[in-house]
């Protein structure tokens, strides 16, 4: 009787486990099926990713870096904007959509959001840091042309000056350069500031209260100024030219120390491995699947 009972209790056993691996492996297949669509987006992302030119990105701002390829970069940020980052957001939405309760299938996931949100902070970061980089690089290409509009101006300027004859515009363009002078002297007193050992917030805020505020004094006080003779008046007009490229000129100044900032927070040698990060939890995630198939 008792050998009869054994042989019952292990035919139960069978059934059970039996029973247990026929559930697991219609929620395994299941899982598999909900995560079709998000496989499909990953390869898509991978072969998007691959095709990226990220290895040679510059990763220091120079004045003068002839090496840089604005287009490169332009391009760079173009194609993460317009077919990585909707690829990602696609891949995230469908993910956060899939609940998983199975405690083999509970990690295998976890590494795949692991690995997801990995992905997310790399193209969200190297995206970042590429247009950052880019306005860099305007941002110093206008100082450079602004500077040189300046010497225009100034050529220019010096050449009407000069060709006065008349009592009347000598006097006047007398008038206009005492004036000019002083608010060179005050401009470039307040310049100083920006050549010291000062922190980049304390010198973007000198720029913007007190070196821009005096710029608009000093437009406003050649505008007051009763003037005559055309060649006093165009020597105000190209003395206000230049008065307004020093607004454009200090303005690009603390954009540019606003994006080194930015590309020293950033820093692509932080980046970069992040890459090389979510692969390896992308193998995981691959070899957990093997295992997991192997043993149904």
């Amino acid at each position: 009787m008792k050998i009869l009972i054994n042989i019952a209790l292990i035919l139960i056993f069978v059934v059970l486990a039996a029973g247990c691996g026929s559930n697991f492996d219609a929620e395994f297949d299941d899982y598999m099926t909900s995560m079709e669509e998000v496989h499909a987006l990953d390869e898509e992302y991978d072969e998007k990713i691959a095709q990226l030119d990220i290895d040679d990105l510059p990763e220091e701002v120079s004045t003068r870096n002839s090496e840089v390829n604005l287009e490169k970069l332009i391009s760079i940020s173009e194609t993460l904007d317009q077919e990585i980052v909707p690829v990602v957001e696609r891949m995230n939405d469908k993910v956060v959509g899939i609940e998983v309760t199975e405690s083999s299938l509970v990690d295998l996931h976890e590494t795949y959001i692991e690995s997801m949100e990995v992905k997310q902070n790399f193209v969200q970061n190297l995206n970042d840091y590429v247009k950052t980089y880019s306005s860099s690089v305007r941002s110093t290409e206008e100082l450079i042309q602004l500077s040189q509009d300046f010497m225009k101006n100034q050529s220019e300027r010096d050449e009407v000056i000069e060709s006065a004859t008349k009592e009347s515009e000598s006097n006047e363009i007398e008038g206009l350069i005492s004036q000019i002078n002083d608010n060179s002297e005050e401009l470039e007193e307040e310049s100083q500031m920006l050549q010291l050992d000062e922190s980049q917030s304390n010198k973007m805020a000198h720029i913007d209260d007190t070196m821009l505020p005096l710029i608009d004094s000093h437009i406003q006080s050649l505008n007051q100024m009763n003037l005559d003779t055309d060649r006093a008046m165009r020597v105000r007009s190209l003395t206000l030219e230049m008065y307004y490229g020093f607004k454009k000129y200090y303005q690009e100044r603390k954009n540019t120390m606003e994006y080194n900032n930015r590309l020293q927070e950033l820093q692509l040698q932080n980046i970069l491995p992040l890459r090389e990060t979510y692969e390896e939890l992308d193998r995981e995630y691959d070899t957990q699947i093997e295992e997991i198939e192997s043993e149904l």
